[in-house]
């Protein structure tokens, strides 16, 4: 049976879909950025660069990478051939609709993002008057609860989990709106009082659920500053300045399926975007206690931080290059 294709928004890039992506808002009328179609995909690329196993997704999940195209198989599911920066194919194998559809969000679509010549991180990010602040962290850091305590507190959602940040000609790092949906474990909607919110679970057997959000801020904005979250065995919140020639490696820990990057051959592009951030953007380490999470006070801390005037004092950057290019080198 052959499905009509629908247009949603991501990232700034129309998608044309012949598979249902409801948590995807519906742009105006216009020609596609990206084509998602279902059919048939090869079971293995022909001469991969690198091969990964992703064991989150359960197993027999495996990425592989070449130059121009990512293939994600995931056992019992469907496989995901990503080419050119353009095109998604999807050969179900076993999967719903529904499940199919979530899965693109990640991976699948990081890669496209990264085949287009741009830079990912494991990211939630807002939207302020003088530009987008990113919150970087592992899974299960707490990107995802403080980007909801936030907006509670009037902030502007710009995507959570993933950020993808492009640098123009003036080499200045811009984050790009993702979509207006968060991913909340079921004990974050408990203390963010948001059970009653429309929600739809992530995945079957995870309590962990897609939440819509009405507060997205639709276009891209200019870093204005980056967090990277971290725990300790502490009572308070504390917020320092990263020291330049430390940011480097900081933000080369963050950047969302590198290996994918760099097995499309981006590595120019990886290096070239985390300069960019390491010489015009102030990075600040957030240091929360490891139990409890104390979300609301956390939350309440990097509100007055984003408050303070002037908000924030960029060190010479000049010390940071010498480690960007040995990481990059190395």
């Amino acid at each position: 049976m052959t499905r009509s294709s629908r247009d949603y928004t991501a990232y700034g890039l129309r998608v044309r879909s012949a598979l249902a992506l409801p948590f995807l808002p519906v742009p105006p009328a216009g020609e596609a950025d990206v084509t998602i179609r279902l059919g048939p995909t090869p079971q293995a690329l022909s001469a991969p660069a690198e091969k990964r196993m992703l064991k989150a997704l359960g197993n027999g999940s495996l990425w592989e990478v070449a130059r121009d195209a990512m293939l994600l198989n995931i056992e019992g599911l469907a496989r995901y051939l990503v080419t050119d920066g353009r095109d998604i194919t999807i050969q179900l194998h076993g999967g719903s609709d529904h499940d199919v559809s979530l899965l693109l969000t990640g991976t699948v679509l990081t890669a496209l993002l990264q085949q287009r010549g741009l830079v990912t991180f494991h990211a939630s990010a807002i939207a302020t008057e003088t530009g987008a602040v990113l919150f970087m962290g592992p899974s299960g850091g707490g990107k995802s609860s403080l980007l909801a305590a936030l907006i509670e507190r009037g902030f502007i959602m710009l995507s959570d989990d993933v950020t993808a940040v492009e640098v123009g000609a003036a080499e200045k790092p811009r984050g790009l709106p993702a979509f207006p949906c968060t991913r909340l474990w079921a004990d974050a909607l408990d203390a963010l009082e948001w059970k009653d919110r429309p929600q739809e679970h992530v995945r079957e057997g995870v309590e962990k659920y897609l939440v819509p959000v009405e507060r997205f801020h639709p276009t891209p904005l200019p870093l204005r500053a980056v967090y990277t979250l971290t725990s300790e065995n502490r009572q308070d919140v504390r917020i320092e300045q990263v020291p330049a020639a430390q940011v480097f490696r900081w933000l080369y820990k963050r950047t969302y399926r590198k290996r994918l990057l760099h097995g499309m051959g981006q590595q120019a592009t990886h290096f070239r975007t985390l300069t960019a951030i390491v010489q015009g953007v102030p990075v600040f380490r957030v240091i929360r206690p490891r139990n409890p999470f104390l979300l609301d006070a956390l939350a309440d801390r990097i509100k007055a931080h984003l408050r303070e005037e002037p908000p924030f004092v960029r060190e010479d950057a000049t010390a940071g290059q010498a480690e960007s290019a040995a990481i990059a080198g190395g």
